[in-house]
């Protein structure tokens, strides 16, 4: 890990403020705006399945398929006269959501052992963002798919980010981590955006919120050499949270 990040307080911009470091405060802001589209995408999933997904197929509702077991209350007649999914069964989904999200953890640790870390960053982002847009675009199924696949290249980002914010900081990086930690706050922050957003229009045209948070996420990997004067790859633990 020294190695990594070259903890080496004796070099000339030891006693340089952190903020001063554009790979940091950068990283501080890329943080907050990806716990914003977290928060935002985990807080409204429930209702995106139960007013955004397509009408269900009749046949889900025959007995023996919707209404015994571990599916039943699942399907339900909406006050528009269309079948779709209960808040029931959106917070089972839920559940697969969260599994696509250990499966990207999972993988993604391998990734980051291979390649560097703000080349994965960044395009795992940049797919997060296609796949906003695809949500945005309303197209059926294929965007309820896409709402899950969000889950699976959200999972990286946390700790990517915090490892990348930190790099090369030296003793500083314990101060620098509190405020990359303190960037959580913008999960209070994008689900009240993206809620006025779906208020104004709907919830599908709600997530071209997290995709900006995305972009810029997106734009923070693929620069991040730049900012850090940092050459290869850089390995990155993630075993942290979120």
């Amino acid at each position: 890990m020294e190695d990594d990040y070259h903890l080496d307080d004796s070099s000339p911009d030891a006693r340089q403020s952190i903020w001063s470091h554009p790979h940091f405060w950068m990283a501080v802001l890329a943080q907050f705006l990806y716990v914003a589209a977290q928060a935002g995408i985990f807080s409204f999933f429930i209702n995106y399945m139960t007013s955004q997904v397509p009408a269900v197929p009749v046949s889900w509702q025959a007995p023996g398929v919707s209404n015994t077991g571990f599916f039943s209350g699942w399907i339900e007649t909406h006050p528009n006269g269309v079948l779709g999914f209960s808040n029931k069964a959106a917070s089972n989904l839920a559940s697969l959501g969260f599994l696509c999200f250990l499966i990207g953890r999972f993988t993604g640790s391998a990734i980051l052992k291979k390649f560097a870390a703000h080349k994965v960053l960044g395009w795992y982002s940049a797919a997060a963002v296609a796949l906003c847009l695809l949500i945005f675009a309303k197209l059926g199924w294929v965007s309820v798919v896409c709402v899950f696949l969000t889950y699976f290249f959200m999972s990286i980002m946390f700790p990517t980010i915090f490892a990348l914010g930190i790099f090369g900081l030296g003793q500083r990086a314990k101060k620098a981590s509190s405020f990359i930690v303190m960037a959580i706050m913008g999960g209070a922050v994008l689900p009240k955006v993206m809620g006025a957003v779906a208020d104004r229009y709907d919830l599908s045209r709600g997530f071209v919120v997290p995709m900006f948070c995305f972009a810029f996420v997106a734009f923070y990997g693929f620069v991040w050499p730049r900012l850090s004067n940092a050459e290869g790859a850089v390995s990155v633990s993630t075993s942290g949270g979120h």
